[in-house]
């Protein structure tokens, strides 16, 4: 198996884990990294053992590396969309940070790209690929809980409206829905697929002009439903339920999980699965996986995946109930 070697555009703090988790690993390498300030990128580097000549001060330059075959991109959501075709049809393969863009129509923009350029593209949304999320759904498609009715998910944290970044700024795609209501919604899509039948929302829109939390229902064939919440202004309890007419399953901080319980029967039963490294090792596994097995897309967080998913969002922002393409 091809040691893979990456690079990393936007060098924030969840650059920082991905970084931490390449350098830990046998089937990669961490050879460049790039940001728009040429000393931040000498100073991320050089924590992780990337050389001066490869700590690039703009992005373009990283996408031209020639010795590169994967960039993770972690720049403000905003900005992934072109910094993905950036370094797709400069020959690289690709894993996005999440939300893989801000509409179904880039996304869709984007995989033309990589189709077009025969290059892997994948969101990184590292929450599917966890052991304990692949367990739970193992257990829910084998039955444990009996048929599952209800998932309640919620995902929120307080942050300074004034604080510097993204989160509060709309021009770079800021806003609960974005940051973290998209961690519920693909947990929703995971549990119960791509395609509810209804879909209603509320956002409470800011003083900056961004959704600062966002309440969602989802409604599914036969009465199944997911009832999200997410908020960049609360800190909320941040677990996933999955409901069933035999039991229930709780996943405490479902978005970077390593234990499970199961309710059933008057009894508790926990589950815990150690992360090898980080949990971010996982979702890498897969894309060296399939570049190293001439895949484009990834059957666990595939291209429809991200396409319908953001469909969702889509219908979530509009607030109204939308039919979505079939």
């Amino acid at each position: 198996m091809k040691k893979i070697k990456w690079g990393i555009i936007g060098l924030g703090n969840i650059a920082n884990k991905f970084a931490k988790t390449v350098k830990a690993m046998d089937s990669v390498e961490l050879s460049a990294v790039a940001s728009r300030d040429k000393t931040k990128a000498e100073n991320f580097g050089g924590k992780y053992g990337v050389i001066a000549e490869k700590c690039y001060g703009n992005y373009k330059e990283l996408a031209q590396d020639e010795t590169l075959d994967a960039v993770y991109i972690a720049v403000p959501n905003s900005l992934h969309k072109d910094i993905s075709i950036l370094c797709l049809e400069n020959g690289k393969s690709v894993l996005c940070e999440k939300p893989v863009t801000v509409t179904a129509d880039e996304v869709k923009e984007v995989i033309d790209v990589a189709e077009k350029n025969k290059k892997f593209f994948m969101e990184a949304m590292k929450t599917r690929f966890l052991p304990i999320n692949q367990k739970v759904k193992q257990l829910i498609d084998e039955g444990e809980i009996g048929d599952v009715r209800l998932l309640q998910a919620d995902f929120g944290f307080s942050a300074q409206i004034n604080s510097p970044g993204r989160l509060f700024d709309k021009k770079l795609g800021g806003g609960a829905l974005l940051d973290v209501g998209i961690y519920d919604v693909s947990y929703s899509a995971f549990i119960f697929g791509n395609k509810p039948e209804f879909i209603s929302s509320n956002l409470y829109i800011g003083k900056t002009g961004v959704d600062e939390c966002v309440s969602i229902n989802l409604g599914y064939k036969d009465g199944k439903q997911a009832q999200l919440y997410g908020a960049i202004n609360l800190n909320t309890i941040r677990e996933a339920n999955i409901i069933g007419t035999k039991g229930r399953i709780c996943v405490p901080r479902f978005s970077s999980a390593d234990t499970a319980y199961i309710f059933k029967d008057g009894k508790e039963k926990k589950i815990h699965i150690n992360f090898d490294i980080t949990g971010f090792e996982y979702q890498i596994r897969e894309v060296v996986k399939c570049i190293n097995n001439g895949k484009l897309y990834s059957d666990i967080m595939s291209w429809k995946d991200s396409i319908e998913i953001m469909e969702i969002m889509d219908s979530i922002r509009t607030k109204k109930l939308k039919e979505l393409s079939h």
